[in-house]
């Protein structure tokens, strides 16, 4: 077992050398730059059953849930590995993202979710579960948190997406990958195209079911996702068991959803949870949206986010996820304001910025740090400039502007227009009527 006044310093909140830490040296007095509260709190899925750190976490391991239960998956090999890099101080290569992140100022996953669950469940919590840690990584405590993304089932092709993710663009990648120009535009999408469909149905299994259903008294946080889980049966099912068996009462769910379907009669069933959050997962705002996410309806999901707003239980927090990327990072400060403009009841509050920012790293063509030099100063001013005179203020958008600047790979332009040039054809859409401002620099010719 780990002595944890020798082994833990858990924190783990934010960087030593960053202006907090400076600030609060209670708080943030001890700091390790590896540790995550996740692998000793959580297990998330991928879309094809693959056991994950958790949902931002490269997929390196060969755990999949088609082949093993959520149990022996808890206390593998890489799980107990895992746990005992963190504690001793070493990083872990599926956290790249995260590193990369916070080398930059932007407040990580990591980060993000050590503060969560230590001010919702204390340090003491987090300590009793690296105290149980044993000296070759098992814990043999309940999982307390899981992320569900069930399958690939889904209504939108999202430009950052590809068919793992979402069924949607099954057929789409192999067109691209047949008339791509660039060879390696064409490379990635024969390599997306290439799925076994009956690996993305693993959460239908009974097994898979029994497992969960006895986990419910342990636990504390659900997160669903997908695809798109409103077109899942069995996300009802699940909702429906928590609240049969009064897990809910003790258990915060949250759902990762594009936005598009709302079925209201769940507004009884999150009525009967601690907590419930919903995360829409909006790029931007109108025509913009309904490209980036094709072929969403920006009417139908106004209507939802307003039913959210104005209709549901007082228990739910309804919040946006923005996607940022080589689309939308010139459109930022647009997107915000028309948030603001909105006048929400719900929607965003009690929440530090407008929106929830994730910057894509994959695939590489969408990177904002393709953008050439010019628009990046532009981009740059335009941002911190709407920082300066905005009502929320966010401390992920520096981080997001230092990301940017951090490298220039302009070179992935071709790449970038060859990608959508072909959505544009095969969509019957038009980047540069959708995006004028920005392809002024980007120069997407149809």
């Amino acid at each position: 077992m780990f002595n944890t006044e020798t082994k833990f310093p858990f924190e783990g909140l934010i960087r030593a050398d960053s202006e907090e830490a400076k600030n609060d040296p209670y708080e943030y007095g001890r700091i390790s730059e590896t540790f995550c509260a996740l692998p000793f709190t959580h297990m998330a899925t991928y879309t094809d059953g693959s056991a994950i750190l958790c949902c931002v976490a490269k997929n390196e391991n060969k755990l999949n849930l088609n082949d093993i239960s959520l149990q022996d998956a808890w206390n593998s090999s890489y799980l107990r590995s895992t746990r005992l890099k963190m504690l001793n101080g070493e990083k872990v290569s599926a956290c790249a993202h995260c590193y990369a992140e916070e080398k930059n100022g932007y407040r990580s996953h990591r980060i993000t979710e050590n503060r969560v669950w230590k001010e919702r469940f204390g340090r003491e919590f987090l300590l009793d579960r690296v105290g149980k840690t044993q000296a070759d990584g098992r814990l043999d405590e309940d999982i307390v948190a899981i992320d569900l993304r069930l399958g690939n089932t889904c209504n939108l092709q999202c430009v950052m997406c590809r068919p793992q993710d979402s069924s949607r663009w099954t057929a789409l990648a192999k067109k691209i990958a047949a008339s791509a120009e660039t060879p390696e535009v064409r490379s990635e999408w024969a390599h997306k195209s290439k799925i076994e469909q009956s690996r993305f149905e693993w959460y239908k299994e009974p097994g898979f079911w029994e497992d969960l259903e006895a986990m419910l008294p342990s636990m504390r946080e659900i997160i669903i996702g997908g695809g798109e889980p409103m077109l899942l049966e069995e996300h009802r099912r699940l909702v429906e068991a928590c609240v049969r068996t009064g897990a809910s009462k003790h258990i915060q769910i949250r759902y990762h959803t594009n936005g598009t379907l709302l079925d209201k009669s769940l507004f009884d069933l999150w009525s009967q949870f601690q907590g419930v959050e919903v995360f829409i997962s909006l790029d931007s705002w109108g025509d913009k949206n309904n490209y980036m996410r094709f072929p969403a309806d920006w009417t139908a999901i106004e209507k939802n986010l307003k039913a959210l707003d104005t209709e549901s239980p007082e228990t739910v927090k309804v919040m946006l996820l923005c996607s940022v990327h080589l689309m939308n990072m010139f459109y930022l400060d647009q997107y915000a304001e028309w948030i603001e403009n909105q006048n929400f009841k719900k929607v965003t509050k009690g929440f530090n910025g407008y929106f929830h920012p994730g910057v894509v790293h994959y695939p590489p063509y969408l990177s904002i740090q393709n953008y050439p030099s010019e628009l990046k100063k532009i981009v740059t001013e335009k941002l911190l400039a709407f920082e300066a005179r905005s009502k929320k203020k966010s401390n992920k958008i520096q981080g997001i502007i230092n990301l940017m600047n951090e490298a220039d790979c302009s070179e992935r332009l071709p790449q970038t227009r060859d990608y959508i040039r072909r959505l544009d054809a095969e969509r019957g859409t038009d980047f540069s009527k959708t995006f004028p401002e920005l392809n002024r620099f980007l120069e997407v010719q149809p």
